[in-house]
């Protein structure tokens, strides 16, 4: 991987920008996968289940709302997560919908799905990181080469091949095929 603090002179294109945005994405992700992991640690302590969820999401709504003032965040994607939590808060509360609480007979099945998913998506997300590591190594060694990346297409086509690659090998592995087995089973 190359250093982070490393600049390069990629040609044309901010890539430099898109690298630290897409970094800036999945680390949105894992703080909200983080997230969903303490909440499901707090419900299990909860006797209005229904209560706990909708303040759950309010706490969710805020943090994502401080995320939408940081600069050194993405506020547009912290904007989109308050609005569709705002969507969600007013659709439940239009419909009058009510959360079954973790005693119900599914609760442990639907516990069970959710930690599994939480797996497999963090798996997705570490395939995700190693793909950027590899195209930020590979336009590295190209601006070394004295190279640059001359189109959009050009630079899609570097993408595609590192994710094919990373993704590629996290489908040959036995750790994915553990987790999608369980997922598959978990479904059931």
């Amino acid at each position: 991987m190359a250093d982070q603090t490393d600049k390069f002179d990629f040609g044309m294109f901010d890539i430099e920008l898109l690298l630290k945005q897409a970094r800036t994405y999945l680390a949105f992700g894992e703080q909200t996968r983080q997230f969903a992991e303490r909440f499901q640690d707090t419900l299990r302590a909860e006797a209005d289940w229904d209560t706990a969820l909708r303040r759950h999401f309010d706490q969710f709504r805020e943090t994502i709302a401080q995320s939408a003032i940081d600069p050194g965040a993405n506020p547009e994607l912290a904007q989109l997560w308050t609005l569709s939590l705002d969507t969600w808060r007013q659709a439940t509360a239009a419909l009058g919908m009510s959360i079954p609480a973790p005693d119900d007979r599914n609760a442990s099945a639907w516990g069970a799905y959710q930690r599994t998913q939480n797996e497999y998506l963090e798996l997705l997300r570490r395939a995700a990181l190693e793909a950027l590591d590899l195209m930020e190594q590979r336009l590295g060694e190209r601006a070394t080469a004295g190279e640059s990346v001359g189109s959009l297409r050009e630079l899609y086509n570097l993408w595609v091949d590192c994710n094919e690659e990373t993704y590629g090998r996290m489908l040959r592995g036995s750790e994915y095929s553990d987790i999608s087995g369980r997922l598959f089973n978990a479904l059931f």
